[in-house]
């Protein structure tokens, strides 16, 4: 709540009376013209206490008075002009009034300075108009002069419009209050005081309008052109006032006949009509005004009423004359109350209001209400006179004729239905004894807050806007009850009213003394002190309500006395013990209770002054103009500084000003609020520990929901006075809910709305303060104190204190239990569930144990959560929490779930079903709850087990409440739809037969039928049957009727088995059998069928109903069939019954061996052994050994089918081979190899080696595998089959297989022989296959260098054999050997033909030992003998060749043209000695294993070993 504290505006002379009046636009400085009859006219510039500037000679004319002056818009300049045409300037800082001499004579009218004060106009009755430049050194200069030769009514100054992107960058600072232009207006009303003002630095515009008494307007431009713009007339009505648009360039212009006019105004100051409105009102058109209201137009037409004109929205409507109860105030001494106020309605016309021709009829007695206090039936001639509006707490004041001033505030604290109700009279405000009002106009102080100063006709008052104080201790509190008087309230009940002569702006408190001031001077007061303890005044606080303001009528009033009034500047007070601290505008004075000047705490040039400060307890917090914080411990006489000074720069990131400090009541800690580098408040909440310089943080910005948007500011805050770690913040919030745009509702809707958070901060949270809990406040409420085990606020006058959640009934307790119940709640808050146990486990408080309950939702902990139910005496839930605690097959956030219920946490339940998944339990929770609809979508999705009956639980909600049709349509989806419709429906046979005749299910339409049946109405029950296609009912009731043919029609076309049966068994009462056994077979009553065939030996007619029948009606059947002697048809329904015994021994004796085939075919191993052999037996003794053997392979019997096979000599197939080898499960091992090994020699006989290969490997015999693989011949498969079996026995095969080969043609195969030998380590075989490659070289290719390259080889494998030493030696003779000769070959190559001679001869002369050949060497002598010439002994060597080898001409050991020369030189026949080596031998290859003498034998290898290799080398050749 508000006051408004007047200060009447004194003057020098006491008899002088106002004139005319004007507020500084942004100094805390304004002006007061008067006249008395001794002095004459002065001028006199007040400060905003009220009290006129010193050192200052204010001019003083005795025959003539200031007619107007006007205030320079950025400097503190005064300009006042006079009725003998003189202009008198005022400087700040000058004593003297200076004089600027000007054309003028006539008395001046108008006055005004352009939007920066570049230039002045001034005008005369005479209608001279005169323009000014005002230079730096305040020098006026003419700058024109124009005649216009008639008065002028005002001027007008073109403003400079700002563009998107100022007004974008201007509307950041608000974007921190959810973008609303005036949010942060409404959360607080702090303003920087550190931010210089300054203009936003737009060009100043010279440009203005001047407008005459004959309705003339003129438009003088930058350079001082005068150009007439309206033109005037003889009924021309005058502009009476002209407003600048606040956002574009366009005026509002208000006429004398009460016409407002919407001019577009161009760069040429032409001015182009868009609008025209008429307004009528009671009264003459002087009376009339107009004033912008933040965008909308404020407007009065000589009545009792103010209408808003919303220019942007084209919308209309008078703002509301209700006061609500004790708002209405006095003023000074003049009209102490107007009871509750007027009481009237608004109006708004939205349709004939923006239309050109219209006019709007506004009549005062139309908003007065019907039944009208004393005050306001005196009232009725009153009208409005002025008005004025101020942005900065958007509030429209106006003053009337009899002396009063209405105020009304813009709010946005609630959601609006219409943009009137966002007005609300705020008060009325008396000056009745001065007479009517001629001016009102707001300004600001020196703290920035907005003040009224009202010009009345003789007096002037300055009304300044005072928030309701209040101050509250443990034990005592004090309510300013009024300007001048201050409630004082003890708790026992005492209460006292304390009168002071001043209007108090500051109140301090404590348990001793009572101090006030109205910021001149300070009144301290001492208190009596009351001795008894809190506990005793229970029974009184009781009776009273805590926080009453009531006085209790058996309690005596409080004892209070006034102890000295001194004066002293004051903006704020604080008190400690019988110290009094007092801010003032530059540092803090301490004063003693009686007014002496204990100390002073002095800001510096680095500081800067002390702009605020704060006291808990005994530590005092101060900040300074530059931004600095410090701390004192005021215990002692001189404070003791706790810290040095701190910038803020250097505790915040982003930081311009602090608003709000506060230190905790153990000096440790800070609570701070601030503002950014752009003076805009910082939507958190600091607590600095200054001693650890750790900084807390709680950040109040967040997104409520998609919709809707919440910023938050903190507007006071308050320290526990005992607990250290406890901190109460008030914060106002500005929700804002988009909607879509709408003709109702065409902007976003918004309300604020107050709640109080108590923190604490938390030694092991270092950056983040904790919430212990949220309290919502009222409208109009604000927080006083936090004093646990309350929050304390004072709502309107009166003080309430709200218990903390955990105080709810501890409000009366001790200090030691108040500790340890606030030691539990901090502990619940930080999560320590054990440490909170401890600290109640003694107290008996059911909002305790309740709490610590609630707590273990959150933790979890059912162990201490069952001890808490216990407590609170629920002995039901304990038993369902221990039978939840004991029940394994729940998760835990189940069993937690049940602990939620329980404590009626219905929504953390939801959650924590939610979260183990368990849907069927959270939609019991949700039947349980009422919560049909949620729990229908939780079934549908996640439980749609038990869907059906949440269908019906909905129905059955719904059938409760009357809502049939709705119960309908959920009966028809549960389980059992027609019993729950038909008991529904059963007591209103008219609506159950609507129903039957509109529903389409079978089962509800059935049971309609049998009701119907029931009845005896036959026909209609047909009927009804018929509808739910029921084929039964229908052949039964038409059976009945005896409309048999009908019903045969029926039942052969529905095929339905029931009304088969029924019609069989009616054609078999009346003796028409063939009909029955069909019907019967259709109905699939094959017993019914047979029976009849039977008793009337129908054998065809039999054997077709057995034939489709089951299996005990087939053996019944063969059973009639074998005694009628039918064997072909019994013993085919006994095979068909499954009896093959029985098929079997009655086709043997029937010889039926198609039948046997049959049989033999669906024998499987499970059938009978016996069985089996029998059949075998049979197809044997007809030759069909084939057959035999499949069957016996099919069944398993293995063995006797590989004997048929050898004996009978039968094929086996790839296919019968599959069937007759053994599963690994199916025979022992050794009985599994047996047969396999049988059955691949048995394949081997038959030449399939592939696949008895195939079955030696399924026995495990690789050796045999692979030599039944060696017999087919296929080289790739042995050698995948050598590489994969990894034995050396099968490599040493392969091997030995592959040598037999053209191996020399493919290198793959002897890529494979040396690889297989190598990996059976068969050295010796290697060696002999390195010789024979050896001596292949030698004898076919005579290529001794790879001759030496397989000899060399083959010594590496003898070298690995220990027995193989002789070979070993002979072989490194041969290699000697090949040596030589490779030698001779290369002497023979370089010409040394002698010595190839002598060493051929040398080799010659030894006996021939393989491979090295001695025809070989007889050819190396020729060629050498001949390239030697000597030809005879050449023919001789040739002659030796011959007899040695007589193949030596066709291997080519000499060149033709070698022995023709020979033959020649030595004259023999060329042809008898060529033909002579042109005999082919044998190839010795066969034999050249044993050209080289090894004597190594495998002494690993056993005497079965060499056999079998003695059979492989016999089939390799």
């Amino acid at each position: 709540m508000t006051l408004y504290f007047d200060t009447k505006i004194e003057f020098l002379d006491s008899d002088a009376v106002s004139t005319i009046s004007s507020w500084h636009p942004n100094e805390p400085l304004f002006a007061v013209a008067s006249y008395s009859q001794e002095r004459g006219g002065s001028v006199t510039i007040f400060a905003d206490t009220g009290e006129p500037q010193r050192d200052v000679t204010y001019p003083v004319h005795a025959t003539s008075q200031a007619t107007a002056m006007c205030w320079h818009p950025e400097k503190a300049l005064l300009a006042t002009g006079w009725e003998h045409g003189d202009i008198h300037v005022w400087f700040a800082g000058h004593r003297e009034f200076a004089s600027v001499s000007g054309p003028h004579k006539a008395p001046i009218v108008l006055l005004e300075f352009s939007e920066q004060g570049g230039r002045m106009v001034t005008a005369d009755a005479m209608g001279l108009v005169t323009g000014w430049r005002c230079d730096g050194q305040y020098q006026f200069l003419t700058m024109f002069s124009h005649d216009l030769r008639e008065a002028l009514l005002l001027i007008c100054f073109r403003r400079t419009v700002e563009s998107e992107v100022r007004e974008e960058m201007a509307s950041l600072a608000k974007a921190a209050v959810a973008g609303d232009e005036n949010a942060l207006d409404t959360l607080t009303n702090w303003r920087p005081r550190t931010a210089a003002r300054g203009h936003s630095g737009v060009r100043d515009n010279h440009c203005f309008y001047a407008c005459t008494q004959g309705g003339v307007a003129y438009y003088i431009n930058q350079g001082g052109n005068c150009s007439e713009v309206l033109k005037g007339g003889t009924h021309q009505p005058c502009i009476m006032q002209m407003l600048w648009h606040p956002k574009k360039d366009a005026v509002i212009c208000l006429l004398d006949d009460l016409t407002i006019m919407l001019y577009l105004v161009e760069s040429t100051g032409i001015l182009t009509e868009l609008d025209r409105v008429k307004l009528s009102g009671r009264g003459t058109s002087k009376h009339g005004a107009i004033a912008w209201a933040g965008n909308s137009l404020a407007i009065i037409t000589g009545d009792l009423s103010v209408r808003i004109w919303d220019i942007e929205r084209s919308d209309n409507y008078l703002l509301k004359m209700d006061l609500p109860s004790s708002s209405v105030q006095s003023v000074g001494s003049s009209l102490p109350s107007l009871g509750n106020g007027l009481t009237g309605t608004s109006s708004s016309n939205n349709n004939g209001f923006f239309n050109q021709e219209s006019s709007v009829e506004s009549n005062s007695n139309n908003n007065l209400p019907r039944k009208m206090s004393k005050y306001a039936q005196l009232s009725s001639n009153e009208i409005f006179t002025c008005l004025a509006y101020s942005n900065s707490n958007q509030t429209l004041c106006a003053a009337t004729n009899l002396g009063n001033l209405y105020t009304w505030k813009r709010t946005v604290s609630c959601f609006v239905s219409a943009p009137e109700d966002a007005w609300q009279l705020g008060s009325i405000s008396s000056l009745s004894r001065q007479g009517a009002i001629k001016s009102c106009t707001w300004g600001y102080n020196e703290l920035a807050k907005p003040c009224i100063l009202v010009n009345c006709l003789s007096s002037v008052f300055m009304l300044k806007e005072q928030p309701l104080l209040a101050c509250h201790t443990r034990s005592l509190w004090a309510v300013q009850s009024s300007a001048k008087c201050v409630q004082l309230t003890h708790c026992s009940g005492r209460q006292c009213a304390v009168e002071v002569d001043f209007a108090v702006t500051a109140l301090a408190l404590n348990e001793l003394s009572l101090v006030v001031s109205n910021g001149r001077s300070i009144s301290s007061y001492s208190l009596q002190k009351i001795e008894k303890s809190l506990d005793e005044f229970d029974e009184i606080l009781e009776a009273s309500g805590a926080g009453s303001t009531a006085s209790v009528k058996s309690s005596p009033a409080l004892n209070v006395r006034l102890m000295q009034t001194f004066v002293a500047e004051c903006l704020n007070l604080c008190l400690h013990n019988q110290n009094i601290f007092c801010l003032s505008s530059s540092d803090i004075v301490i004063y003693s209770v009686g007014g002496v000047v204990l100390h002073r705490i002095l800001g510096n040039d680095i500081e800067g002054k002390i702009i605020g400060m704060d006291l808990t307890g005994c530590y005092l917090s101060v900040f300074t103009m530059n931004g600095y914080v410090k701390a004192y411990d005021v215990t002692r006489h001189d404070p003791k500084l706790l810290f040095p000074s701190k910038s803020g720069h250097e505790i915040f990131d982003d930081f311009g000003e602090f608003i709000l400090v506060k230190c905790n009541s153990l000096g440790s800690h800070l609570a701070l609020v601030i503002a950014n580098s752009s003076f805009t408040p910082c939507a958190a909440i600091y607590c600095w520990d200054f001693e650890r310089n750790n900084l807390f943080e709680h950040d109040l910005v967040k997104l409520e929901s998609e919709n809707s948007s919440k910023s938050s500011l903190a507007v006071r805050l308050f320290w526990d006075t005992e607990e250290p770690r406890l901190l109460a913040v008030e914060i106002k919030s500005m929700v804002m809910q988009a909607q879509k745009p709408s003709r109702q509702q065409p902007t976003p809707t918004h309300y604020v709305e107050s709640q109080v958070l108590v923190m604490f901060y938390s030694e092991k949270n270092e950056c983040k303060l904790n919430v212990l809990e949220t309290q919502a406040m009222s409208s109009g409420a604000q927080l006083l104190n936090l004093c646990v085990p309350s929050v304390v606020c004072m709502q309107v006058n009166a003080v309430q204190e709200q218990p903390l959640q955990d105080f709810v009934d501890l409000q009366h307790c001790d200090a030691n239990t108040r500790r340890q119940v606030l030691n539990f709640s901090l502990h619940v808050a930080e999560g320590q569930m054990d440490l909170a146990f401890r600290c109640v486990r003694s107290i008996q408080s059911k909002v305790i144990w309740t709490n610590l309950a609630k707590m273990c939702v959150h933790t979890n902990r059912l162990d201490v959560a069952k001890v808490c139910m216990g407590h609170l005496e629920q002995a039901r839930s304990v038993r369902a929490l221990r039978q939840a605690m004991e029940d394994d097959d729940l998760e835990l956030e189940a069993k937690v779930a049940v602990l939620a219920i329980e404590l009626g946490m219905i929504e953390e339940a939801k959650e924590l079903y939610k979260r183990c998944k368990r849907h069927d339990l959270l939609n019991k929770l949700l039947q349980s709850t009422g919560q049909l609809d949620e729990a229908l979508q939780v079934a549908e999705v996640d439980d749609r087990i038990h869907l059906k009956h949440t269908y019906y639980q909905k129905a059955q909600a719904l059938r409760e409440r009357g809502d049939i049709k709705g119960a309908l349509e959920y009966y028809e989806k549960t389980q059992n739809p027609v019993q729950n419709i038909t008991q529904l429906l059963l007591e209103n046979p008219m609506a159950m037969q609507r129903y039957i005749q509109t529903t389409t299910d079978p089962k509800m339409l059935k049971w309609w039928g049998q009701y119907v049946e029931s009845s005896g109405d036959m026909d209609a029950a047909l009927a009804v049957y018929s509808k739910a296609e029921d084929w039964f009912s229908q052949v039964k009731i038409l059976c009945y009727l005896g409309k048999i043919s009908k019903a045969d029609a029926i039942a052969r076309q529905s095929g339905d088995r029931a009304a088969c049966y029924h019609l069989g068994r009616h054609y078999e009462n009346v003796g028409k059998f063939q009909e029955a056994i069909m019907f019967y077979t259709r109905a699939q009553t094959f017993s019914n069928a047979i029976r009849i065939c039977k008793e009337n030996d129908f054998q065809e007619e039999l054997w077709t109903v057995a034939s489709s029948s089951r299996s005990r009606d087939k053996a019944i059947a063969a059973a009639y069939f074998e005694e009628c002697g039918n064997f072909k048809y019994a013993v085919e329904l006994y095979h068909r019954a499954g009896m093959l015994h029985k098929a079997l021994e009655m086709a043997f004796e029937s010889q039926q061996p198609e039948i046997l085939e049959i049989i033999a075919t669906e024998l499987s191993a499970e059938s009978d052994a016996e069985l089996i052999n029998r059949c075998a037996d049979f197809f044997s003794s007809i030759e069909q050994y084939q057959k035999a053997v499949q069957l016996l392979a099919k069944t398993k019997h293995l063995e006797r089918a590989l004997n048929i096979c050898l004996e009978k000599g039968v094929p086996v197939t790839e296919e019968l081979a599959d069937m007759l080898t053994p599963g690994k499960g199916d025979f022992e091992e050794d009985t599994r190899t047996g047969i396999l090994v049988q059955l691949g020699e048995l394949l081997q006989q038959q030449g399939d080696y592939h696949s008895a290969t195939k079955k030696f490997t399924q026995a495990g015999d690789k050796v045999r595998a692979m030599k039944s693989l060696l017999k087919s011949g296929n080289t790739d498969k042995i050698i995948f089959f050598a590489t994969m079996s990894r034995q050396r026995e099968i490599y040493i095969m392969a091997a030995n297989y592959l040598q037999a080969l053209d191996w020399q043609s493919d290198g793959n195969i002897l890529k494979h022989i040396i690889s297989f030998y190598g990996k059976a380590q068969a050295y010796d075989s290697l060696a002999n296959f390195y010789a024979i490659c050896a001596q292949i070289e030698i004898e076919e290719y005579q290529d001794y260098e790879k001759a030496l390259t397989a000899m060399q080889e083959a010594s590496k494998c003898l070298e690995k054999l220990s027995h193989a030493q002789h070979a070993y030696n002979n072989l490194q003779r041969t290699v000697a050997d090949v040596k030589t000769i490779l030698e001779m070959q290369q002497a023979l190559r370089a010409g040394d033909n002698l010595a190839v001679i002598g060493a051929c001869r040398s080799m010659l002369m030894k006996p021939e030992q393989p491979p090295i050949r001695h025809s070989h060497i007889l050819s190396m002598l020729v060629r050498a003998l001949v390239y030697a010439k000597q030809f005879p002994e050449a023919g001789r060597a040739l002659k030796e060749l011959a007899v040695k080898d007589n193949s030596w001409s066709a291997s080519g050991l000499v060149d033709r043209a070698l022995v023709q020369r020979v033959a020649k030189e030595c004259d023999l026949d060329f042809e008898l000695i060529w033909n002579s080596g042109r005999q082919v031998t044998a190839s010795t290859t066969a034999t050249a294993a044993t050209t080289i003498s090894m004597t190594t034998t495998n002494t690993t290898s056993n005497s079965d070993d060499e056999a079998d290799d003695e059979e492989i080398r016999e089939e390799l050749h």
